[in-house]
């Protein structure tokens, strides 16, 4: 027996001295010392002219009106802050196809007036202030849109009818209750702080992870798979596309500023501090 073991272990030492050694790769050695990359810098936002298209509704009187007097003040002292980031293009909620850079081009030629939305009322004033030739706008439409409007749409409408059927970014779970009262809790937040405060507090990570996790409770749960499958045909597939909408329009020394609605960075983030091609800069880090 004892030679057994003798044997054993001096098989195992000459096969560890055979096997080569491994060098060590840490995953960032993708990245390329000194190689550049496009920086990017999410700015999630309410919608400053309250269209109500979210599942959530603001009540009218916690809405705040970035047109009065305090408010212009806060907006001016937000713009500062994010002018620190200096970014090189900016990308807004618009669909590529509408006319957001004509109205931009107007407005450089003093024949616009900036109308109550974040696209104008942040997007344009600071491209007008870093000298910037146009805006990029890089909504998307979702997979399941496309579907619908193609040509073979007389038999996809029966499959997509039944995936989304009573699916609507609502619920009545215990979470669902929760995330309510977190949304109205912020509506009062907001109409009770600063801009800046209340934009450092939307935008921090935490807020940004948890607030992800709305899309993953209540009509996510349809079905075996059901409201998994819908979560994927909307939101992600609209996400992904916007995320490659932002890629195709930047280059490796690009500074870009995304200024989209909040709900929409659970996704974006993941996908700026995934890939290899940009490097994102934290709002709350200017």
């Amino acid at each position: 027996m004892r030679i057994l073991f003798l044997f054993i272990g001096l098989s195992s030492l000459l096969c560890a001295q055979d096997r080569p050694s491994l060098s060590t790769f840490d995953p960032d050695d993708i990245l390329v010392a000194g190689e550049e990359r496009a920086q990017v810098m999410l700015m999630g936002t309410f919608h400053f002219d309250y269209p109500n298209l979210d599942a959530h509704v603001t009540d009218e009187s916690n809405q705040v009106n970035v047109n009065d007097e305090k408010r212009a003040q806060e907006l001016r002292e937000l713009l500062d802050y994010v002018a620190r980031f200096q970014p090189t293009k900016i990308v807004v909620e618009r669909w590529p196809e509408s006319n957001t850079d004509d109205y931009y081009q107007s407005y450089l030629a003093g024949d616009f007036e900036l109308r109550r939305s974040e696209v104008y009322q942040i997007g344009f004033r600071l491209a007008k202030r870093f000298g910037h030739e146009h805006i990029y706008p890089c909504d998307a439409a979702t997979l399941e849109t496309s579907l619908s409007y193609h040509p073979d749409s007389a038999v996809l409408h029966p499959i997509l009818d039944s995936i989304y059927q009573d699916w609507d970014f609502s619920g009545d779970s215990k979470y669902d209750t929760r995330y309510s009262s977190l949304y109205d809790f912020e509506d009062e937040m907001l109409a009770n702080v600063s801009l800046l405060e209340f934009f450092l507090y939307e935008n921090s990570p935490h807020r940004i992870r948890r607030g992800h996790g709305a899309y993953l409770v209540g009509d996510f749960e349809l079905g075996y798979q059901r409201g998994a499958d819908a979560l994927a045909l909307h939101w992600y597939s609209r996400n992904l596309r916007i995320f490659r909408n932002i890629q195709r329009i930047s280059e490796p020394n690009d500074r870009v500023l995304v200024i989209f609605g909040a709900g929409h960075l659970g996704i974006l983030r993941q996908q700026f501090e995934s890939t290899p091609e940009f490097e994102l800069i934290e709002f709350g880090s200017l």
